[in-house]
């Protein structure tokens, strides 16, 4: 294994650590909260603290009309629509299922990045994306699946989710140069200009109560999950490409049941040791090789 990958590898795991940890935050934020206004808190919060590092560094914004352009459509792909979509999916269909339907995520970057984007579309990487998603159903339970068809819409809603975060992903990649800062500050600002208005009309979020436990789950939410997880993902597609960052949906149920052992003292079954190593030799078959196609640009 490269340097280079096991670095990758390394951002990966930061980064479905930070995620898999933002359910726990979420479920307490929304009990206060209402969804659309949360999820426009979150991204506020995350687009104010890297605004401040942006300028700590003494860089600036782009100024480029259509990179703007750009922030806004991966604004709404990669957090607007996605987290207004999930958290109205959930209210109905069973957690497990969701994580499923979330584990489609590198499927659809492995087409799409494909179809538009200069990814690389091998056996190999069909194979390892294949051999993850196959852990993650070991994990939940089959008998997860035996649910799908009820509340068609809203598993409908979680899925296109899960799309929605790989067009976003492949948006990121088609970015010039590697600016992470500048871009993850941006693509955050135009996110929460997105759901200010949404929340405004929707929620009325001046009517909230808000309770000391929530205000610390948007904390945690705005700078971990969201600004310091927009950082790593920019690195993580610049240098591995779309199809190698969506394999994180794969690590964040397993990390999930991961901490329940080590912090509610829940069992490890042989159930769990087994979606361990096939999400894992997934991830290292499908992130091995090449991610960019020869004589290809992004």
């Amino acid at each position: 294994m490269n340097g280079s990958l096991k670095r990758d590898l390394g951002l990966l795991l930061i980064l479905a650590t930070t995620w898999s940890l933002s359910f726990s935050a979420i479920k307490i934020g929304l009990e206060v909260i209402p969804p659309v206004t949360l999820a426009m808190l979150r991204v506020a919060l995350g687009a104010l603290v890297l605004y401040v590092w942006l300028k700590l560094k003494g860089q600036s914004l782009p100024r480029e009309p259509w990179v703007w352009g750009m922030f806004f459509l991966i604004g709404l792909s990669g957090s607007a629509l996605p987290f207004s979509l999930i958290n109205w999916g959930e209210q109905h269909i069973a957690s497990g299922l969701a994580a499923i339907l979330v584990a489609t995520m590198p499927l659809a970057a492995l087409v799409l990045g494909r179809l538009f984007s200069d990814e690389v579309f091998s056996t190999r990487r069909l194979l390892g994306v294949l051999v993850g998603f196959s852990g993650v159903v070991v994990l939940i339970g089959p008998e997860a699946l035996l649910t799908l068809g009820d509340e068609v819409l809203r598993q409908l809603a979680v899925a296109l989710a899960a799309v929605l975060y790989a067009i976003s992903a492949i948006l990121i990649r088609k970015l010039p140069g590697s600016k992470p800062l500048q871009y993850g500050t941006g693509a955050l600002m135009a996110s929460a200009l997105i759901l200010l208005p949404a929340s405004l009309l929707l929620e009325q979020p001046w009517t909230i109560d808000f309770t000391s436990q929530s205000v610390a789950a948007v904390i945690y939410l705005g700078v971990f999950p969201t600004a310091l997880a927009m950082l790593l993902l920019v690195v993580v597609i610049a240098s591995r490409g779309v199809t190698f960052l969506s394999l994180n949906n794969y690590l964040i149920p397993l990390l999930g049941v991961l901490w329940g052992a080590l912090f509610l003292g829940e069992v490890v079954t042989p159930q769990v040791i087994a979606a361990l190593v096939l999400i894992f030799c997934g991830i290292a078959v499908a992130g091995g090789g090449p991610s960019v196609r020869q004589g290809a640009s992004s």
